[in-house]
C-alpha cells in the first residue's frame, strides 16, 4: 500500500499459454481494493518529489523493468483499467501524471479508457500526459533494445490528453467521405460533453474543432495581395481602386442580412462580419467550409471575402452603414450586434456564432447519415442517432446561452436596450 505494507500478492505466468490469464492477483479484501491501490506508490511518491512526475504503466512487471533501469517514479494499476480513484490519487502527488502504456492495440485502448475516465474529472492545471511507445513494444522491450536513455527521452516528450484524444479518434476508422468526417466530429463532441468543468469544456471544444476543421477542410492556396492598377499615363499615375463591393454583391449581402438566410443565426453572423470586417479574413477558412456545406451561401461569402481582402486596415465595408444589424438591438439575442459592448468581447462572441453556424449543417448531415443506416444496421444507427441528438441539444443550449449572456449584460447596464426574442429564430432554437 502507500505505506509499504504487504496487502496482497500477485504473479505472472512464465509459460505462454493462451488458455490461462497472464496475471493472477489476490482478490479484493478489506485491506486490498484494486481500484484504490497503485503498485509501488510507496517508492514512487518520494521519487516523484525529485523528478516532478509520476509514470503510470500497465502492470507491475513494467514497474520492475523501469526500476531496474533507474526510473523509480513509476506506478501501475493492479489488473484493472485506471480508475477515477487512482487518478485522484495520482493528482494528489503531481498535476500531470504520464501514462506510458504498451505500443500494441491493447495498450492504446487502455490509454483511451483512462482518458475517457479522466475527462469528467479535469480541472484547471490537472490533466494527463500520454507517451506512446513504438508499436509492439512494452517498456521492458524498449529498454532492452534501445536502453534507458531512449525511455527517458520518450518520457520527457509526452503528448497532451487533447492531442492523444484527437489522434485516437482521427485514426479510429477511414475518413473517406462526408459522413465519416461527420462521425468523427460527433465522437469528438461526445468526449467534449463529458467534461464537467465549463471553461475546460469550452476550450476543448474550440481546440478540437480547430483540429477537425484543419483536417477536414485544408486551407485554400493564399491569394495574391490586391494591387491597384497603374494608369495609362494620361493624368493621374494610378487608377481609382474598384469598389470593395459591386452592386450585385451588395444586394446578395443585403438579402442574407435582412432575413434571406435560413434563420436569424445566419443573418446575425453576416451582419456581425459587416460590423467587424477585420474578422472576415480571420474566419476565412471557416467561412469557406460553410460555403461547401451551404452552397446557397457561397456567393455572399465569396463577395464578403473578396471585399475584405481589398480593405485598408480600419476601413469599413460600404454596405455596412446601409444595412445595420440583422434586427434592432432591442430585438436580437446576439450581443455582438448591440451597442455598448466592448469590441474585443463582441469579436469573441461573433467567433462563437460563426462556429455554431458551421457546426449546424455538419451535425444535420451526420443525423441524416445515421437515419439512412437504419435499414442495414439498425442497432448501430440507433446508438449513433442518440449520440447526435444529444449533440443537437447541446448545440441549441449553446445558442440559447448567447441570449443569456446578452440578458446578463443588459441587467448590468452594459447594454442600452433590453433583450427580446430574436426575430425569425426557429421555435426549436428558442426553447
Amino acid at each position: 500500500d502507500a505505506r509499504g505494507r504487504v496487502i496482497a500478492f500477485g504473479g505472472r505466468i512464465l509459460e505462454a499459454d493462451s488458455k490461462v490469464p497472464k496475471y493472477l492477483n489476490s482478490p479484493d479484501t478489506p485491506l486490498f481494493d484494486k481500484g484504490r491501490t497503485l503498485y509501488n506508490l510507496h517508492r514512487a511518491s518520494p521519487a516523484s518529489r525529485q523528478t516532478g512526475r509520476l509514470v503510470v504503466v500497465e502492470g507491475y512487471m513494467d514497474v520492475i523493468a523501469l526500476a531496474n533501469a533507474g526510473i523509480e517514479d513509476a506506478v501501475a494499476p493492479l489488473g484493472t483499467a485506471l480508475t477515477e480513484n487512482q487518478i485522484e490519487l495520482l493528482w494528489r502527488l503531481v498535476e500531470r501524471p504520464v501514462l506510458c502504456f504498451d505500443g500494441d492495440a491493447a495498450g492504446q485502448r487502455a490509454a483511451m479508457r483512462a482518458i475517457t475516465r479522466a475527462l469528467p474529472m479535469l480541472r484547471p492545471a490537472h490533466s494527463l500526459a500520454i507517451v506512446r511507445l513504438p508499436s509492439g513494444l512494452d517498456p521492458d522491450d524498449l529498454i532492452k533494445q534501445q536502453g534507458a536513455a531512449a525511455m527517458e527521452k520518450l518520457l520527457a516528450q509526452p503528448a497532451s490528453l487533447l492531442d492523444t484524444l484527437w489522434s485516437f479518434e482521427r485514426d479510429a476508422q477511414p475518413l473517406d467521405g462526408p459522413e465519416a468526417k461527420a462521425g468523427l466530429k460527433a465522437r469528438l463532441m461526445d468526449h467534449v460533453e463529458a467534461i464537467q468543468h465549463p471553461d475546460i469544456r469550452s476550450l476543448y471544444r474550440r481546440e478540437l474543432m480547430e483540429k477537425f476543421s484543419a483536417f477536414a477542410f485544408p486551407p485554400r492556396a493564399p491569394r495574391p495581395p490586391f494591387q491597384p492598377q497603374r494608369g495609362s499615363g494620361k493624368g493621374r499615375d494610378w487608377k481609382q481602386p474598384r469598389p470593395a463591393l459591386t452592386p450585385e454583391a451588395s444586394e446578395r449581402l443585403r438579402r442574407v442580412v435582412s432575413g434571406g438566410g435560413r434563420d436569424a443565426l445566419t443573418s446575425a453572423v453576416f451582419a456581425g462580419l459587416l460590423r467587424f470586417p477585420d474578422q472576415v479574413l480571420h474566419h476565412e477558412d471557416t467561412l469557406m467550409r460553410l460555403a461547401q456545406l451551404e452552397p446557397n451561401l457561397a456567393p455572399p461569402i465569396n463577395s464578403l471575402i473578396e471585399a475584405a481582402e481589398m480593405l485598408e486596415p480600419g476601413a469599413t465595408l460600404p454596405i455596412s452603414g446601409d444595412i445595420g444589424p440583422a434586427a434592432p438591438p432591442d430585438n436580437t439575442r446576439f450581443a455582438f450586434l448591440g451597442e455598448g459592448l466592448d469590441p474585443q468581447v463582441a469579436r469573441e462572441e461573433l467567433a462563437e456564432a460563426v462556429s455554431l453556424l458551421v457546426e449546424r449543417p455538419a451535425l444535420e448531415a451526420a443525423l441524416a447519415a445515421a437515419t439512412a443506416r437504419f435499414e442495414t444496421d439498425p442497432e448501430a444507427a440507433f446508438a449513433e442517432q442518440q449520440r447526435l441528438l444529444k449533440r443537437k441539444l447541446d448545440f441549441e443550449k449553446r445558442l440559447g446561452q448567447m441570449a443569456s449572456k446578452r440578458a446578463g449584460r443588459a441587467a448590468q447596464g452594459n447594454l442600452e436596450h433590453p433583450v427580446g426574442d430574436a426575430a425569425g429564430v426557429d421555435e426549436q432554437e428558442t426553447d
